[in-house]
């Protein structure tokens, strides 16, 4: 039997989208050899988008948020890129959980996955974009190297904020009578 995205799905993922966008706007911005990067915690916003609200809300709305912060606020060349790539991070840490409560390692190792899969999908796009550009490798290695310590840093941080969020926010959104609207 085929499951039918609803109404209600849309608008979970568009109130999420917002949620993501939102924790983008918060950040702190650090200038590298090739561009810039930041810190922020939108991580955190797509793996709990996918914990609570399975793969592929929690995808589609980790990947629309971000898309349209970039789109908004200079980044617009990777838009494309950051749909994919953040849509990775809520669509594995869901799937992995199927967006159900899970003990805390299962919910640890999905947002490890999410996590560090966006990271090196992330730095990786940067390395080929650099080496296209006409950068020299040494150039492209030393921008990735300044990237991997903020994203990995951002992407720790976020494993840890999101493990402890999770079972909060699912309890209180049952709380709220939103558990039909739960994954799982």
């Amino acid at each position: 039997m085929k499951k039918k995205f609803t109404t209600q799905d849309m608008v979970i993922v568009g109130l999420m989208a917002a949620v993501v966008y939102a924790a983008t706007i918060v950040r702190v911005e650090i200038p590298t050899p090739m561009g810039k990067t930041m810190l922020h915690f939108a991580t955190v916003a797509c793996l709990l988008s996918g914990l609570l609200f399975g793969p592929v809300r929690g995808g589609l709305a980790g990947g629309i948020g971000s898309f349209f912060f970039d789109i908004f606020n200079g980044w617009a060349s990777s838009a494309p890129f950051t749909l994919v790539f953040k849509f990775a991070i809520g669509f594995l840490a869901g799937l992995i959980t199927g967006g159900k409560a899970c003990k805390t390692p299962r919910t640890l190792l999905a947002c490890a996955v999410g996590s560090y899969a966006y990271t090196v999908l992330y730095l990786t796009k940067d390395f080929i974009r650099d080496l296209l550009l006409g950068g020299a490798v040494e150039t492209a290695i030393a921008d990735v190297s300044v990237k991997a310590v903020t994203s990995l840093s951002n992407g720790t941080l976020a494993i840890v904020v999101a493990a402890l969020l999770a079972p909060a926010l699912r309890a209180a959104l049952v709380r709220a009578g939103m558990s039909k609207r739960l994954a799982g």
